[in-house]
């Protein structure tokens, strides 16, 4: 949407909203251009290439064949003479494809100095392919030889199937299908296959919609009821559900060893799979060897996969562990096409307290595990890359997953990248210190996130944000089943983005989403245009920005949403502001109850399933600069915590879209009040050639005293 360049959003963010520190938008200081030339002299330049040798001297003319022979004669080189640690370097590599099978790890050591970074990049806009698997060539395709397997394949597709036998590539090691989703932690997935860059599917019934499961004879465990205490959760995930399946198929299966299913099993935003322990035909039964994560639920969604019997569609494939042979569908014509196998388990690139490092022009693919992971490092940035085709994530920075947000740095930057087709997640920006506030200031800006949550389907979003003071602006996060957007701890800033087509296949989600906490304040989500966000259907709905379980402290200004189901979803909590906002053509406006009061009471209350009181005690709220950043939370405790509190619902325009519904509890508390509801289409946003556009808001401000102009050309990337 933005009229400006990829290269130029990072030097184009405004002032912070309340809440957050005005510096967080300034970012890492970059040297100007003067400066870079007066250095020009002092960088030292070294090459690799795919026809390279690690005995050469690692000149243009006679460059390096690995990139950690570069990273050691950097160390040899800096370690030669004084001064040289802190002049730029650069590490050129040359067209072609670099197969990995280990991880690229930089230390403390190959750190760069500020402004004068260590720079791996490609060399003057050639392709270099950093690939975490194998090519499977054409040649080594077959028809199917194993009499036995044939007769296991669909009468249709036996003679369409291609064999490989990975074994006569020396490839023995093929991973293991484990259990994810929803609550579990982030695992190493195994091994996927791509055909001309498109991931291939695990051969499954049906082979694009879901079943429902039939009567649940036993539920299994639920995990989630003892969530905290390992050894009780672990008891609990070991009992297995049975229940009754309606549709006959798994019965004409020879073997169910390793077939998995993968569902929606209790609630439509938590995904898993479980692995079949036994089927029993006559009583149309299946049990298996794990629990979900809330049990299972009658009618429920789930599929079938990993199951021989059922490659029949183009585009689905096998592995036979036992074998090494490698069964496919081909979606194409194999000759001339490219069939890579994701290998590598390990990160591709590691960058362990290490500062002043940049990744410049580079693709990342083929892996099965993360792109790029950043821990206790300053200033280093992943620029322009493209990261795609992974089993994880494209870049992990710190530790998301809890709200402290540790391990993440400061000063880290995902800058113009292009991430495509991962498995669970985007990027991962955590770092800042919560006890006294202080900043990370680590940034995602001006990415395009798509197809980011194929393999871990709910909670892997495009960006997950924890600690405190870090930027996500100017990206273009669309296509995928869940969130797009999720942020935990404080005084992060959303701004500029551009999502659409996210929640497809879920509902009770949102693209930007936070939850359950009180301390989680000071973030401010600004001007950004959420589009074409509907959900799955149900009673339930699916949000433009959700505000789950009594969260807090949320500023929301100059957003624009259009055809999205419910606009704002606010969970009952406190001194959230809503505000200077426009919701065309949706569903729902803006929802905010009172969930505290009634059926979440006991959740909330001290020793809750939510843990609100344990999260409170966990920082340092009374004191400063707590104290004075939040005054509102110092004495929650004796506040009613539970009332949905100090809210504020204002100077919003509303068009097409069903009136505000506000508890009352939350009227008679907090200020509803300014917001506009016009009859007339005020033309923010026009169709053009399918996809919506953003025009002007000059409308709304000319009947709307007290709004503010969304500055629209600079939404969205470029």
């Amino acid at each position: 949407m933005s009229r400006f360049s990829r290269r130029d959003l990072f030097k184009a963010a405004g002032a912070v909203g309340a809440g957050a520190s005005a510096a967080l938008i300034a970012g890492p200081a970059y040297a100007g251009t003067g400066d870079r030339r007066d250095r020009a002299e002092e960088q030292k330049t070294f090459f690799v290439a795919t026809d390279g040798k690690d005995s050469n001297r690692g000149t243009k003319a006679a460059p390096f064949a690995t990139l950690e022979k570069a990273r050691d004669v950097i160390r040899t080189w800096r370690r030669a003479a004084p001064g040289r640690a802190a002049q730029p370097v650069t590490v050129f590599l040359r067209g072609g494809t670099y197969r990995r099978t280990r991880s690229f790890t930089l230390e403390a050591q190959d750190s760069g100095a500020p402004g004068r970074p260590v720079t791996y990049a490609a060399y003057h806009g050639e392709q270099v392919r950093l690939v975490g698997g194998v090519d499977l060539p054409a040649t080594g395709f077959g028809p199917v030889g194993d009499q036995a397997v044939r007769d296991r394949l669909p009468a249709g597709s036996r003679d369409t199937v291609r064999e490989f036998d990975l074994k006569a590539l020396g490839i023995t090691d093929y991973g293991q299908i484990v259990q994810t989703g929803y609550g579990l932690p982030r695992a190493v997935t195994p091994p996927e296959l791509f055909f001309n860059s498109e991931a291939m599917t695990l051969a499954r019934y049906p082979n694009t919609e879901f079943l429902a499961v039939g009567q649940v004879i036993d539920p299994g465990g639920n995990p989630r009821s003892v969530l905290g205490d390992p050894d009780k959760m672990a008891a609990e995930f070991a009992k297995g559900a049975t229940f009754t399946y309606t549709d006959p198929r798994p019965s004409t299966w020879a073997d169910t060893s390793d077939v998995w299913m993968q569902g929606y099993w209790f609630y439509e935003w938590a995904d898993g799979n479980l692995q079949i322990k036994a089927i029993d035909p006559a009583a149309q039964t299946i049990s298996t060897r794990t629990a979900s994560m809330y049990t299972v639920g009658a009618g429920r969604r789930y599929y079938y996969y990993n199951v021989l019997e059922e490659l029949d569609s183009p585009g689905e494939w096998y592995l036979d562990r036992a074998t090494g042979k490698l069964y496919l569908y081909p979606p194409g014509d194999l000759s001339g096409a490219s069939v890579q196998l994701s290998l590598l388990a390990d990160p591709m690139a590691v960058l362990n307290g290490c500062s002043d490092v940049t990744f410049s022009d580079l693709v990342f693919e083929g892996s099965r595990g993360d792109g790029v992971v950043i821990t206790d490092g300053t200033s280093n940035t992943v620029a322009d890359c493209t990261l795609r085709l992974l089993g994880g994530r494209a870049v992990t920075i710190g530790d998301s997953s809890v709200s402290a947000g540790p391990h993440g740095g400061s000063g880290n930057e995902v800058r113009g990248c292009h991430i495509q087709a991962t498995g669970q997640g985007g990027i991962a920006l955590a770092g800042g210190d919560r006890a006294t506030l202080t900043p990370a200031r680590n940034r995602a800006v001006g990415n395009e996130i798509h197809d980011y949550s194929r393999l871990q389907l709910t909670y892997s979003p495009a960006v997950e944000l924890a600690g405190v003071g870090n930027h996500v602006a100017n990206n273009h996060i669309y296509d995928a089943p869940h969130v797009a957007i999720v942020f935990r701890g404080n005084d992060h800033v959303i701004e500029y983005n551009e999502i659409n087509d996210v929640v497809k296949e879920t509902n009770d989600a949102g693209a930007i989403y936070a939850g359950r906490e009180w301390t989680g304040r000071g973030t401010v989500i600004r001007y950004n245009f959420l589009h074409d966000i509907v959900g799955s259907g149900g009673s339930l709905f699916a949000s433009g920005i959700y505000l789950d379980d009594c969260f807090c402290g949320t500023t929301a200004f100059g957003n624009i949403f259009y055809k999205v189901d419910t606009a704002f979803q606010i969970g009952g909590g406190r001194d959230n502001v809503i505000s200077n906002n426009i919701i065309l053509s949706s569903v729902h406006s803006v929802t905010l109850d009172e969930r505290g009061l009634n059926w979440a009471a006991g959740d909330v209350a001290p020793g809750g399933a939510w843990g609100m009181y344990d999260l409170l005690a966990a920082v340092p709220y009374q004191k400063e600069p707590w104290r004075s950043r939040y005054p509102h939370l110092v004495n929650i405790a004796d506040d009613q915590p539970a009332y949905p509190k100090y809210d504020v619902v204002e100077y919003n325009a509303l068009c097409g879209v069903a009136a505000l519904d506000i508890a009352p509890s939350a009227r008679t508390y907090g200020t509803v009040d300014r917001n506009l509801t016009l009859t007339a289409d005020p033309a923010v946003v026009t169709v053009v050639d399918g996809k919506p556009t953003l025009g002007n808001d000059d409308l709304i401000a000319a009947q709307l005293p007290g709004y503010q102009p969304i500055p629209m050309s600079r939404i969205g990337l470029s």
